[in-house]
């Protein structure tokens, strides 16, 4: 060969070598992975998916196919990302095969059938993620055996049967969310043994059973959801463990017992919903030990007794849901101080008292609603410091007033026009109509609010300040009634309250406040105060022993008997008489179907016809 020859041939075997080298190595995966590639692609509609670019390339191009990752030398492959690529079709138990695989995310695609058994056997795996694929049959077993894996997510398939807790071994789990499916049985206490665990998202599904309280041992968990499911039985004190814990849901369950106190140790707390069980007893003082805490959640549950003052102490506090419980007592005016509080929740409960006028601190606050309590009372002129939506709340059905034309405009404006319309409230222009040695009679103006009801009568000795409820009507359409009873050249005060009875928009009774109190002084006439008894049968028997000149009843009826129907609850009856002479006297009497013990007419106190016996 020619010098010039040979060095031409040199240079162009050098070119090759260097050309060689710029160009791909051909990865030299298993024919085991490669036909698992394969059968992915074939068994899911490869041909129709959205990201399918360079798949079913000749041998040794395999992690050039699109989502498909392998490892730096090209031997394995680690990462399958075909998510949101409609991939339609039954899951291939040949992935397994995949032994490097570490990644595996085929989320928010078609699927049919169930997760493969086999996949069990990855034997590198940290993440498999499935969610919203429309998976169903049941979890397998068998993905307990994947010791490296960390992330699980199936949520929101059709996934069902119980959860297995062989899903308690892989050490490494850090999430694990089967949410969204319709798994149901109990919630393993293995899961208890995931020292590592993070998150834990098992709610919208059909699980039963109690809260293990082992899952008190998870110490690194950050989020426990359980929402939207049947579990019963207590919340475990042990939850109280979880000291990183940033958001506990229990919602919408069947939990009985009351809220464990150790839950207001958990400092880093940002959300607690509890709402829609069955929980019973008080709100544990310590929550207002829950410095992190912007919502909490408790309503539509049983919980009694009063509004802990402590809940003032949740400086980060935006939400606060306490509605319809049974809670009583009179809304804390530490709650005042809650100045990032945006929405306040007291409807539906029991609570008294007026409102407390530092709710109008609440700078932040846009919606409260404190709809069908028992609140009375003037409404402080503070609340209109209060920046709230317009048309963002209610205080409907309790007994709230406002005189002040500036606030009734506010609460107009915010409330709708119609918030005083259900209101309780004391009945206007009280006046005495008539007097006689032993009753005064008064009057007064109907109030427009029509729910059942009626007025209570109020009687204390002039100036004494000591009210003793004397009488009440039965129905809010009486105007005049007469307190019986009095000593004869007596002052009295009297005083005209309104209640409205439990009905559908408010189990409550609410009972006004008392209005502006009326005095009269009783007369001298050496006049006598009639007696009306009471005869119970099919219909009750009235009558006023001795004899008169005159009988008006407030029946309507003018005989010295009457007739009126068996009550169903208290109602008052009374009776205006004429004695020869001048004398007017009038005498009531209360019907209360709670002295009866037999329909045959015995009551109470009357023993005298009992048997020895047995019936």
């Amino acid at each position: 060969m020619k010098p010039n020859q040979a060095s031409y041939w040199a240079l162009l075997t050098l070119a090759a070598v260097v050309f060689a080298g710029a160009l791909p190595v051909s990865a030299a995966i298993p024919t085991a992975e490669r036909n698992a590639l394969i059968d992915l692609y074939t068994s899911t509609g490869g041909v129709n998916w959205t990201h399918n670019a360079g798949w079913l390339g000749a041998p040794g191009t395999e992690c050039s196919w699109e989502r498909v990752t392998c490892n730096s030398e090209g031997t394995t492959v680690t990462r399958i990302q075909q998510y949101s690529g409609y991939l339609v079709g039954p899951l291939p138990d040949s992935l397994a095969d995949l032994t490097g695989l570490v990644y595996l995310d085929l989320s928010d695609n078609y699927f049919s059938g169930s997760i493969p058994a086999s996949w069990g056997g990855f034997s590198s795996l940290t993440h498999l993620i499935l969610d919203n694929s429309e998976l169903s049959g049941s979890i397998p077993p068998e993905l307990g055996n994947i010791s490296t894996l960390q992330w699980l997510d199936l949520n929101g398939n059709t996934l069902t049967g119980s959860i297995p807790a062989s899903l308690g071994n892989p050490t490494f789990l850090r999430f694990i969310d089967l949410s969204g499916n319709d798994v149901s049985g109990s919630i393993p206490a293995a899961l208890g043994n995931l020292s590592n665990l993070e998150n834990l998202w098992l709610q919208n599904n059909d699980l039963t059973g109690s809260i293990p309280v082992e899952l008190g041992n998870l110490t690194d968990l950050e989020n426990l959801l359980l929402y939207s499911n049947q579990l019963t039985g207590s919340i475990p004190p042990e939850l109280g463990n979880l000291m990183f814990l940033l958001d506990l849901d229990l919602s919408g369950n069947q939990l009985t017992g009351s809220i464990p106190a150790s839950l207001g140790g958990l400092s880093n707390l940002a959300q607690l919903t509890l709402e829609s069980n069955q929980l019973s007893g008080s709100i544990p003082a310590s929550l207002g030990g829950l410095s992190s805490l912007t919502r909490l959640q408790l309503g539509w549950n049983q919980l009694t007794g009063s509004i802990p003052p402590e809940l003032g102490d949740l400086s980060s506090l935006v939400w606060l849901s306490l509605s319809d419980n049974e809670l009583t007592g009179s809304i804390p005016a530490e709650i005042g101080s809650l100045t990032g509080l945006e929405s306040l929740f007291l409807n539906r409960n029991q609570l008294t008292g007026p409102i407390p006028a530092e709710l109008g601190d609440l700078s932040s606050l846009q919606y409260l609603w404190m709809i069908s309590n028992r609140f009375v009372g003037e409404i402080p002129m503070n609340l209109m410091n209060l920046t709230i939506y317009n048309q963002s709340g209610h205080i409907d059905f309790n007994g709230l007033y406002a005189s002040d034309p500036s606030l009734i405009a506010f609460l107009n404006q915010k409330f709708g026009t119609t918030w005083a319309v259900s209101q309780t409230v004391a009945p206007e222009n009280v006046v005495v109509t008539d007097v006689s040695d032993h009753s005064v009679w008064l009057s007064w103006d109907p109030v427009s609010y029509g729910d059942p009801g009626g007025f209570n009568l109020y009687v204390s000795p002039a100036g004494a300040g000591s009210w003793t409820l004397f009488d009440w009507t039965a129905e809010k359409g009486t105007t005049q009634f007469p307190v019986t009873g009095l000593d004869p050249d007596t002052p009295y005060d009297f005083a005209v309250g309104s209640f409205t009875e439990p009905h559908a928009n408010n189990l409550n009774l609410v009972v006004s406040d008392a209005g502006a109190p009326v005095m009269a002084t009783t007369s001298n006439g050496g006049c006598a105060q009639p007696v009306i008894q009471s005869i119970w049968g099919d219909d009750v028997t009235l009558s006023v022993s001795g004899s008169f000149d005159t009988y008006q009843w407030s029946t309507g009826q003018t005989t010295p008997t009457v007739d009126v129907p068996v009550p169903t609850s208290p109602r008052w009856y009374w009776v205006t008489v004429t004695f020869p002479g001048s004398c007017e006297e009038s005498s009531t009497v209360l019907l209360d179907p709670a002295d009866l013990v037999f329909l045959d007419g015995f009551e109470t106190s009357d023993t005298s016809a009992w048997s020895d016996s047995s019936p």
